[in-house]
């Protein structure tokens, strides 16, 4: 059986066809790792690091089971499952508006491509970001961090859970995470699977996030998210839900706008757009090229035929350059097709083995 409605995850939403609630549905319960004194590459210090995280699944006796999911820019640990009424009204007011599911919840799960009766799998807020982790919603003067000090956070903390080694997978800025850690930790990486990233932030993307952040500056943080709604969709997806009523695509991009600034810190808006800006996975490694080339981790790098943000093709060339797999995600609905297109996702984690 599955129910077809407009599902809204995070702030994304978008016709879906979803399955009814499995019995023993996952029902997490966040925690907290402090991992000490922590310096980031740019300088400054932070003398207590915080992570919020979930855990889905047991770690095998070989403690080789363990897949890391990265979440994207506006993403959470919640990755999968449904908090209870108290889970939930325990939690910040950041996360308690991000809401009781999962982000991924078709994706990680019992029976799902990221099985939890076979992995034990970690998904944790990044430092800097609002939702439970240290950020500067809670220190003005927290420092900035790149996308290559959010690894090394995640590194501690699967130290802090005896995790030797994963697999890691993600998209957007979670595949760039993903592969800044399969580069800066290759002993630690069983595999990766890179969903909708570059291996270097482009002009283009740029772009997007200076407007972001300057309407952000100005007071306006929603109507910086709405402008990033469009760099994450795609033409075709809204002429497919609005060409009937195009006054409704306007009104969608308002109440997305509307509901981010109750969800989400400016500060971390900032600070975790500019990682993203500064990302390059060729800084200190010899150049783009040749940190590609040193990838020794079995790798599938997924493009979308319509993201506009970060280009198939885009995609494409960083999987040949890496000599690594290539798959590519049909669907109307732009970069978002790695939230919303489940069962393509799916499919290309089992078939390159998960």
């Amino acid at each position: 059986m599955a129910t077809l409605v407009y599902e809204e995850i995070g702030e994304h939403e978008a016709l879906a066809l979803l399955p009814e609630p499995a019995a023993g549905e996952l029902r997490p319960r966040p925690r907290r790792a402090r991992l000490g004194r922590f310096a980031p590459e740019g300088g400054g210090s932070l003398s207590a690091l915080e992570l919020r995280y979930e855990t889905y699944g047991t770690l095998s006796p070989a403690r080789d089971n363990a897949v890391v999911v990265f979440h994207a820019l506006t993403g959470s640990a919640h990755a999968a499952g449904v908090y209870e009424a108290e889970t939930l009204a325990s939690l910040s007011p950041y996360e308690r508006a991000f809401g009781a599911r999962g982000w991924w919840n078709e994706v990680v799960g019992p029976g799902r491509a990221l099985d939890t009766g076979r992995y034990y799998v970690i998904s944790a807020n990044v430092p800097g970001s609002c939702y439970g982790s240290s950020g500067p919603h809670q220190d003005p003067g927290f420092p900035q961090l790149s996308l290559r000090d959010m690894v090394r956070a995640q590194a501690r903390l699967l130290d802090h859970l005896g995790v030797p080694t994963a697999r890691v997978v993600g998209g957007s800025m979670g595949g760039m995470l993903a592969l800044e850690f399969a580069l800066e930790f290759p002993k630690r990486t069983q595999a990766l699977a890179v969903f909708a990233a570059p291996a270097r932030q482009g002009p283009w993307a740029r772009a997007w996030q200076h407007l972001q952040r300057e309407a952000a500056r100005r007071g306006d943080l929603a109507l910086g998210r709405a402008l990033s709604m469009l760099s994450y969709r795609h033409p075709a997806g809204f002429e497919q839900r609005w060409a009937d009523d195009p006054v409704q695509a306007e009104r969608y991009l308002d109440h997305q706008g509307a509901k981010f600034t109750r969800r989400f810190s400016a500060a971390s808006y900032e600070l975790l757009t500019r990682a993203m800006d500064a990302h390059d996975v060729g800084r200190g490694r010899g150049g783009l090229e040749a940190a590609l080339a040193r990838l020794s981790a079995p790798a599938v790098f997924v493009g979308i035929d319509s993201d506009l943000l970060y280009p198939a093709a885009e995609v494409r060339r960083t999987a040949a350059a890496a000599r690594s797999e290539y798959a590519e995600i049909t669907s109307a609905h732009g970069h978002d097709g790695f939230l919303i297109e489940s069962d393509q996702v799916s499919r290309i984690l089992r078939a390159f083995g998960f």
